[in-house]
């Protein structure tokens, strides 16, 4: 079996320490103490690890961490801090096949931190035989926002929330969802046959009428997937401010 990361080590590269971190639950109460990232030697093999998740961790840690891809940065006239970036040929099935294998991961891993998340069988059974087979994993849709305040250099365990529709016109029923929130990099995922309620679809006046999208859904193929910049996030900044009490 493979020594797994449950979540990318890549993703935590700026968290600067050579030893280990604290861990904190969001009541506040300490955790274990644990290097960069927390892995689980009982859930992958070798094969399987550098066959299937290795190629999808790196390729999300070069589009979500280091933004290769972006051919446009467009800031807001009157919000300097709200920023929207545009990218080209990003492979949203790959993207797709990351999110999925997140969840999964974490889903079946008996680690100590995320031994309670579970998507249920079903869906761990779904998402272990669209990785294996290349399969769409179109149940799987994504909205991206990269934050800035420094203190979002954190890591928050997915944690599950329903999401209401914005546009009960659009969308007539709640969405299950999952928050997945990187160091300065938060990103709300649904795994429900029914839309992302925050998906967003444009048409730019500049850039040659270019037409973008939020989404990472396969009927997304024509048009340029987005992602927003700003601050900080409300939500975790509270989260943070509540740790840092105890």
């Amino acid at each position: 079996m493979a020594k797994a990361h449950i979540f990318p080590i890549g993703f935590f590269n700026k968290i600067e320490t050579k030893g280990h971190v604290s861990t904190y639950r969001t009541t506040g109460e300490k955790g274990r103490c644990l290097q960069k990232a927390i892995y689980d030697e009982q859930i992958i093999c070798h094969d399987c690890e550098h066959t299937y998740f290795e190629p999808l961790d790196d390729y999300a840690i070069k589009v979500l961490r280091d933004k290769q891809g972006v051919i446009d940065i467009i800031t807001h006239d009157r919000d300097k801090d709200n920023r929207l970036y545009i990218f080209d040929n990003i492979d949203k099935k790959q993207l797709r096949h990351f999110f999925a294998s997140i969840l999964w991961r974490a889903s079946i891993s008996r680690q100590l931190e995320v031994k309670s998340l579970s998507i249920g069988q079903a869906y761990e059974t779904r998402i272990r035989n669209d990785l294996l087979n290349d399969g769409p994993v179109d149940y799987i849709d994504a909205f991206v926002t990269f934050l800035t305040e420094p203190r979002h250099n954190a890591f928050f365990l997915p944690y599950r929330k329903k999401f209401r529709p914005i546009d009960p016109k659009r969308d007539s029923q709640n969405i299950n969802s999952w928050i997945l929130q990187f160091p300065n990099i938060h990103v709300l995922l649904s795994m429900d046959k029914r839309r992302l309620p925050n998906r967003i679809y444009a048409k730019l006046t500049d850039n040659n009428g270019l037409h973008i999208s939020t989404s990472i859904h396969p009927d997304t193929a024509q048009y340029k997937f987005v992602a927003f910049e700003k601050k900080k996030d409300a939500s975790q900044l509270n989260q943070i401010g509540e740790m840092g009490q105890t």
